[in-house]
């Protein structure tokens, strides 16, 4: 059979030409038992099509399995490369397999050798589909019940079979359960096949990769080990599933024509990871928090720079695709959705998307149906809105507005007037010369004082400036915009404005929501950035910090700090930051101590509230990293407790800032030496020795890069070593992005730019 045949048997062994010629690529070194061979695979197909995984089992040595994850297109690819080096796939034994599902078939079932098949709808094959086949040699476990909503489901995890016998995969069931009927009652459209499988590989170049009713994972974004495992890493895992899960409606149900709207299956997914995720655990809050620094701010950052680019991109060639996958088309579509979301409403919203799903199920879209269908949504509840027309303009463009408020200071004008005026925004002030973007913004806004503020209203901003009505104000009234960040653009205001917002932040900050304050840090930083701002407002805003409760406005703090770190390192001026900052932090911090490990709680990730737990941790990171010396002075005595003890009695949520915990922390944790010889080692045997994992050599030239004694050995190593990275890792989505963002990070110099 050829490798892209839709079954594949569990226990079958991959043989080629090495493509380096002159052996093959998987050698068997010792028995022929198949459970005991060990292979050593010397080609590098991992990243695109066919991947060796490699993986090892309970008093076995290391087992390589093939699996393929591609497009349709790189499957193609990935079949004629295979060709020419002979790949073929054998048989072994008489155990079925496992993959996913094309739309012309529903699940396939072996009884006596028979396979029979059930069609669940019209034959649907995109360019945009992805296909998974996987041989079965691990442990399988289903969730318990199989049911979904008293329809009879099928939810089954493959892992190993050690993980699956500690329960390991449990956590994933379970909430991938919930989940399928929390998107079945929010899109009011059913799972449609009669099964989902879950499979957890060791190796995987991206964290997860979605199939119709199969869905692969990297093992440590499935796999869960309560007793170990901090909230932070217990919500990273739920978020992957929400994502993967989520796909099988906006990706795999609906698919999308072409690859210039990748960005909505990856945007809706990304979105309803928060949303999602606000279903299994509520107090998390994450939809109308953590998306705001994590999604929001984060690709604001990026989409503010002039090498951004729309969201829609066209791709008129393979070697464009990959180009397509990156953080505008996730993070931007992310937030995109989430704004438009809460123009219509939740249930005109809802409404949309269920006659979006209907209407082009077991089919392709593009973004103008969903336009289409959104807006037929808006006017059946008499509001004549076209979506799609808005919405081009976000999507067809780069970057994002900054909406100017003021105050009217005309005499012709009473004082409830206030001016709104719109620029495209961009970090750097020569790209601003040629400025003609317009957008069309949904614009809410409030008015308040020292005790109260007014419910928001809506304004549309459809020109560069425009004139409107408000409430009546007078002196000691301030103005806020872009009420709980669901606006993808950044706000200012005059400089009175800003004077009396710091001061209700001094003096009475909860009249302001937490996402308000978190956006008012963050938009003041990168205005003043930018040059919209003085250097200083951001930091007078951010005095009133030692008074914060909340997680949130701590994180966009820090965010904001750590970028002006990487600016001001090895200056003159660097000392007066860095104490201006411990200043802040100080009475926070210890107050908020450090997490003690109860005794019988071990199991429970969610002893602490989610909230008070990151606002704790982020508190510590703060307080460590400028250099406080009784934060120094505990992480060291909980390593010294470790080695003397030899039990590791670290809270597991602050592990990872003690530099001790699993493998790849301690792995990042040797990137902290202060010795360059050994640093300069560590970074040579990344890419020679097989003592780091492929999936973490760009990690460890990224840490050693942010280690003040290993930056310029990252840089120089960098390019010294570009032609090798870029073979194995230029393919790869998102790697190679994050290893040239991270080893550039902290360069400010003329000459580093120069290089």
């Amino acid at each position: 059979m050829t490798l892209l045949n839709r079954r594949v048997a569990p226990q079958s062994r991959v043989t080629s030409v090495c493509c380096r010629g002159g052996g093959d690529c998987l050698r068997p070194l010792g028995a022929e038992d198949p459970r005991t061979v060990r292979h050593e695979c010397c080609c590098r197909w991992e990243l695109l099509g066919l991947r060796a995984l490699s993986y090892q089992l309970l008093n076995h040595p290391s087992n390589y399995r093939a699996s393929i994850s591609s497009s349709i297109i790189q499957g193609r690819q990935t079949e004629r490369q295979n060709a020419e080096r002979g790949v073929t796939a054998e048989q072994r034994d008489n155990k079925e397999g496992v993959e996913g599902v094309e739309g012309v078939e529903g699940e396939e079932r072996t009884s006596g050798g028979r396979r029979t098949q059930r069609s669940v709808g019209p034959k649907r094959v995109s360019g945009t589909d992805t296909r998974t086949t996987v041989p079965e040699d691990l442990e399988l476990c289903r969730e318990p019940t199989g049911r979904v909503h008293s329809r009879r489901l099928e939810i089954r995890l493959y892992a190993r079979p050690d993980a699956i016998a500690s329960g390991a995969g449990d956590y994933a069931l379970h909430i991938t359960k919930r989940l399928l009927g929390f998107y079945q009652d929010y899109f009011k459209v059913q799972y449609s096949l009669p099964k989902l499988d879950l499979l957890a590989v060791p190796k995987h170049p991206y964290a997860a990769m979605e199939n119709w009713g199969l869905s692969v994972f990297v093992e440590q974004k499935i796999l869960l080990d309560a007793e170990v495992s901090s909230s932070s890493y217990q919500m990273e895992l739920t978020m992957v599933v929400v994502h993967e899960i989520c796909h099988q409606w906006f990706g795999d149900l609906v698919t999308p024509v072409w690859w210039e709207d990748v960005w909505l299956k990856e945007g809706f997914a990304h979105y309803f990871e928060y949303v999602g995720t606000d279903f299994l655990f509520p107090k998390w809050n994450m939809e109308k928090q953590r998306f705001l620094t994590d999604v929001l701010h984060e690709v604001m950052l990026l989409d503010g720079l002039s090498s951004s680019h729309p969201i829609s991109q066209e791709v008129e060639q393979a070697a464009d695709i990959n180009r397509v996958f990156d953080w505008i088309a996730y993070k931007k579509g992310a937030a995109l959705i989430r704004m438009l979301a809460n123009v219509m409403g939740q249930p005109l919203f809802q409404k949309g998307l269920n006659d979006y799903l209907l209407s082009h199920m077991y089919s392709n879209a593009a973004r103008d149906d969903l336009w289409s269908k959104l807006t037929q949504a808006m006017r059946s509840d008499g509001q004549d809105i076209n979506i799609g027309q808005m919405m081009d303009r976000w999507t067809l463009q780069m970057g994002y507005p900054v909406i100017t408020i003021t105050k009217n200071q005309s005499e012709q004008l009473p004082t409830h007037y206030i001016s709104v005026s719109q620029e495209h925004f961009l970090y750097g002030q020569e790209a601003r010369s040629n400025n003609s973007l317009q957008w069309q913004v949904p614009l809410t806004v409030a008015v308040g004082n020292t005790s109260t503020m007014s419910s928001e209203r809506l304004l549309w901003i459809n020109n560069r400036t425009e004139t409107h009505r408000i409430g009546q104000m007078d002196d000691s009234t301030w103005l806020l915009g872009n009420i709980n960040q669901t606006g993808y653009f950044r706000v200012n205001y005059d400089l009175q404005n800003w004077k009396l917002l710091i001061q209700q932040l001094h003096h009475n900050p909860e009249i302001i929501s937490v996402g308000n304050r978190a956006g008012l840090i963050d938009d003041a930083f990168n205005l003043a950035r930018a040059g919209y701002l003085p250097q200083g407002v951001p930091l007078q805003l951010i005095g009133y910090l030692p008074e914060e409760t909340s997680f949130l406005p701590w994180h966009s703090a820090s965010r904001a700090l750590y970028q002006l770190d990487k600016l001001l390192d090895r200056t003159e001026e660097y000392s007066l930051f860095s104490d201006y900052v411990l200043k802040q932090v100080a009475a926070r911090y210890h107050q908020m101590g450090w997490p003690t490990d109860v005794p019988g709680n071990e199991g429970n990730v969610l002893q602490a509230s989610y909230q008070t737990e990151e606002l704790q941790r982020e508190l510590i990171m703060l307080a460590c990293s400028f250099g406080n010396k009784q934060c120094h002075r505990q992480a060291v005595a909980y390593i010294s407790d470790w080695i003397s003890s030899n039990k590791n009695r670290i809270p597991p949520n602050i592990r990872d800032i003690v530099a001790v915990s699993e493998k790849k922390i301690l792995l990042e944790a040797l990137t902290c030496s202060d010795n360059t010889f050994l640093l300069n080692r560590l970074l040579n045997l990344s890419l020679t020795s097989d003592l780091v994992p492929e999936q973490d050599v760009i990690d460890v030239i990224i840490h050693v890069g942010r280690n003040p004694q290993g930056r310029n050995l990252a840089w120089k190593y960098f390019r010294e070593k570009w032609d090798i990275l870029n073979a194995r890792y230029g393919e790869a989505l998102f790697m190679n992005s994050k290893l040239i963002s991270g080893v550039t990070e902290f360069l400010n110099t003329e000459k580093e730019l120069n290089e």
